[in-house]
Order: structure tokens, then sequence, then C-alpha cells
């Protein structure tokens, strides 16, 4: 069965009406008109530069590499080479031409932001408890300004274990809660074992070349016996598992300085379309995460190669096992890099720029993120909606108010609900027009099934006019009508960019199942 379910929004719109039962008190007509703004946001990348033998390469300046977006070189607007986390001083012959000042001074401590990102749902409890008590041990490795946090996916749902703080103590903490949650992998292989009938299991009792584990080592041997074949059962669970780490990039809070995605699982040494880590790379690149999965399967040179990719698509590196020091390994790699920062011609279209940084001298090795988005303001209000959906919202900003119709059937399985939105007038940009004001503002719904199933954020654009001013602390009323599965619980969330200030606000209601017949 898939994980997905249809979830279509159909726009129809009627007038701006008060829902809100108030007095509207005497004040000045509230237009809002927009004006073109000028996009200054600045792109980094991170570039890991080594030697043919893998020794990192230092000293070098904004002259010895280029930066290319989409096959064409553009200029290094600023240059700062980063050593054992702090800026190092850039000397003025090694500087952009007329670049920008970079945003760490030398010798300013650079944060670092690590996401410990737990995949239960292909995860072996044993192996991953190994690897979380390392972590926790290594705790101390962070330093002033350094934070992290950790989620935990049991399949269905990501849970916050611990939102970012550089409270050793509260992530130990957070560690050990997630050392005590169950843990599925040990299904997922059982699935697998059921497709390749023919495998040949490993005795419990065949220890092997000293190692004092048998869980581990038997596991090991059975999954490199394993044929390149998905389970059904185990496909389904990837596809879950790929759309959830990508949603909690997009919709967990995005920190400032290097940010790290840690992410342990079992699940990417599975033979699966690449197709289906794709999200998960433009979500990273999108944000400016490196991703450095860490293999909880113990599997083969061909699978770890699988993953190798998957990290290095984001300027990352594959952390072979749970056996290593991870949190030492990862701030090792992420303690020496050259950072270089340029600012796009920004569109706003949704497009995706490949980026690509070459060393100007033979011999030398670059790991850097291959690409980033050119965001709409639609796309940046479907990833507050799914915000939302996943991780909860600001109470102060649930602002919008949500009323389901009475649901109709449509045929295949689905149910048509009428939605009546009611967006504060406060909220909306309103333009002189005709003599009277419009309004037109994005609108995003997300969708999360009782199953985990959560479906694609729709585009929709809603507009109204008026003949006066809206009067104050009344709700324009738009109309939609939504198109769901009728055989499951939804929760429905809605959310609108507020034009004055830019925040997200947001409102939630919830389908339920229709009786049969």
């Amino acid at each position: 069965m898939s994980f997905r379910f249809l979830c279509m929004i159909v726009v129809s719109l009627a007038g701006a009406l008060p829902l809100a039962a108030q007095q509207p008190e005497p004040r000045q007509p509230m237009v809002q008109v927009f004006e073109e703004a000028v996009d200054v946001r600045v792109v980094n990348v991170e570039a890991v530069v080594t030697d043919e033998k893998g020794a990192r390469v230092r000293g070098l300046s904004a002259k010895d590499l280029r930066l290319l977006v989409d096959g064409h070189e553009v200029p290094v607007e600023y240059f700062a080479e980063v050593e054992d986390g702090k800026a190092a001083a850039v000397p003025a012959a090694a500087a952009p031409a007329g670049g920008a000042q970079a945003p760490a001074s030398p010798g300013e401590a650079v944060q670092r932001s690590y996401l410990i990102y737990i995949d239960d749902s292909f995860s072996i409890a044993g192996i991953r408890n190994e690897a979380l008590a390392k972590l926790e041990r290594d705790l101390k490795l962070l330093r002033p300004g350094d934070q992290m946090a950790v989620l935990a996916f049991d399949g269905s749902r990501i849970d916050v274990l611990s939102r970012w703080t550089g409270d050793a103590a509260a992530l130990a903490a957070a560690l050990e809660r997630a050392r005590r949650r169950p843990a599925t992998g040990g299904q997922q292989l059982s699935h697998q074992r059921a497709l390749q009938s023919d495998v040949k299991v490993v005795h419990e009792n065949d220890i092997g070349d000293g190692d004092t584990n048998p869980l581990t080592n038997n596991l090991d041997r059975e999954m490199e016996a394993l044929e390149p074949r998905v389970s059904p059962e185990a496909r389904t669970q990837l596809g879950r598992t790929a759309a959830a780490v990508a949603g909690a990039l997009r919709g967990f809070e995005v920190p400032a300085g290097r940010k790290v995605l840690l992410l342990l699982s079992g699940a990417w040494t599975m033979s699966v379309a690449p197709q289906l880590y794709q999200p998960m790379i433009e979500a990273a690149n999108r944000l400016g995460y490196t991703i450095y999965p860490m293999d909880l399967a113990q599997s083969s040179s061909s699978q770890i190669t699988a993953l190798g990719a998957l990290a290095e698509r984001t300027g990352g590196r594959m952390v072979v096992s749970a056996k290593m020091d991870v949190l030492s390994e990862v701030a090792a790699d992420t303690g020496f890099y050259y950072w270089l920062g340029f600012t796009p011609a920004w569109k706003a279209d949704d497009r995706g720029h490949q980026v690509t940084v070459e060393a100007r001298r033979r011999g030398l090795r670059i790991r850097a993120r291959s690409g980033f988005s050119d965001l709409s303001k639609k796309t940046e209000n479907a990833m507050r909606a799914e915000s939302v959906l996943l991780f909860g919202g600001a109470e102060r900003d649930r602002r919008l108010i949500v009323q389901l119709g009475t649901p109709k059937p449509a045929g295949r399985g689905t149910i048509e609900i009428p939605v009546t939105l009611g967006v504060p007038v406060e909220s909306l940009a309103w333009t002189p027009k005709d003599g009277g004001y419009v309004a037109e503002t994005p609108v995003a719904m997300a969708a999360l099934d009782e199953k985990g199933g959560r479906a694609d954020l729709p585009e929709s654009h809603l507009k109204v006019s008026l003949k006066t001013s809206p009067p104050a602390r009344t709700y324009a009323r738009f109309q939609t009508t939504i198109r769901v599965r009728d055989d499951v619980r939804q929760r429905l969330v809605f959310s609108v960019r507020d034009a004055v200030d830019g925040t997200a606000i947001w409102g939630e209601a919830e389908s339920k199942p229709q009786p049969a017949g």
C-alpha cells in the first residue's frame, strides 16, 4: 500500500466578509502596498579541500578556487578559512577583490549545529544504542556556541527529543530517552529474510573471528548475504522514512552556523531507486546542511559506497559504522574547511541550481554542497505549513479560522470537503484598485494521516476584492474545497504568510474517516 494519500485543493473564492462578530473600530483605511524588494541573501558554501592522499590542504586563497553556478563562474564575495572551528585570518592578498567581510572575524569560533536524526524504523536496537552511547560520551566535544537537536522517527511520526541546545546534560537525557525507544529494524530484516528464502542463515552460535557480540556478527553476515532486492514492506517504509527526513529538514527550525545532519539509519543501504534520496539531498542543499549518514546495518562495501554518494552530494562523507567515535569524526571533518559566499540573482522561481567548487591547481580534491534552490514565496509558505504539521506552531501565530463543511463522496475512495478560511484583515496586503481594494495571498496546506502518510503540498493562490477598506479586527473569508481519502483520520494545517511581519500564521482542522457505504 502506498504511504501517500490523495490531497488536492480546488479553489473557489468568496467575498471578504467578517467571520467574527466584532464592532469595527474607527480608523484610517488599512492599506499596505507591495513594493519591489531587493533580495540580498547570501549562499554559503563550505568546501573541504584535500590532496591526493586525503590530507587537508591549508593556506589556500580565494584565487586558488573557482566557484561555478550552473557551469558559469561567479564572483566570490567573501572568503575565509576555518581552522579547528575558528575563522582564520585571511591576508589581504588572498581575499577576493572587492569582497565583503566574512560572517566570522579572525579567531572567532564558527557555531556548529548538529541535528541528530534517529530512524528507529530501520535500526537494530543493540547497534543503535551503541552509537547513541558513544554520542553521549562525546558531548564534551561541543564547544561554546555549538548546539545539538535530537529527533527520532518511529516509522510514522517524528518525535522531538531535544530542540536546539548546547546544554550537555539536557542532550544526554535526550539520548538516554532515545535508547529506550523501540526499534523495528529487526522486523524489516525479517521481511527481507522471507523474500530471500534460499539464503543460508548463519547460526547464532557462530561467533567468528573473535567477535564477542554474536547478535552483531550474525546480523553482519545476514545483511551481506541478502540479494539486493527489497521487500514490499521495507520499500513502503523506505518511502515514509525518506519523506520524513526531507520533511524534518524543511520543517525543523533552521539554525545558524555550520549545519550538520547526522543520520542514523540502516535503511539507505537497501537497493532502491536513487530518486528516493533526491528530496533529502535537495532539502539539505537548500538549507545548507551537510549530511553524515551512519550505517546501522553493518552493510557490504557496495552498499556503503551508495551511502557515501548520498553524503557526497551535500559535502559530507560516510560514517562507516556505529563502532566509530562518531561525533569526534564529524567534529574533526567540519572543523577545517574553506568558507565561500556569493549572492545569486534571486528570481523566486523554485528552480534548483548546481554549485561546483573547483581548484585552480592540480592534485586537489574538493567536497562541497552540490546545489541550492531559489524558492518562491509560495514554496516557503508551504514549508512553514509542513513545519507546523510536523513540529507544532507557536500558539500566538494560530490566527487562521478553519471551518470544515459536510463531506461529499468524490469517487475512488475520496471525499470532497468544503473549507472556509478566515484570514485576519491586518495580515493581508491591501492594494488600491479601481476605486476599491484587492488582497492576494498564497495559502499552503499540509496533511498528515494517522498512519504517518503526508500529502504533497498543493499550490493555491487566494484573491479577494472589496469596494471599501476592510474594518479592523475582522476576517477576510476564503472558500476552498479539498479532496482527501475517505478511510483515514487526517490532520489538516493551513498556513498564510503575514504580509506585515512575515510570520506564518496558521490554523488546523481534522478530517474523520467516513462510514462505509
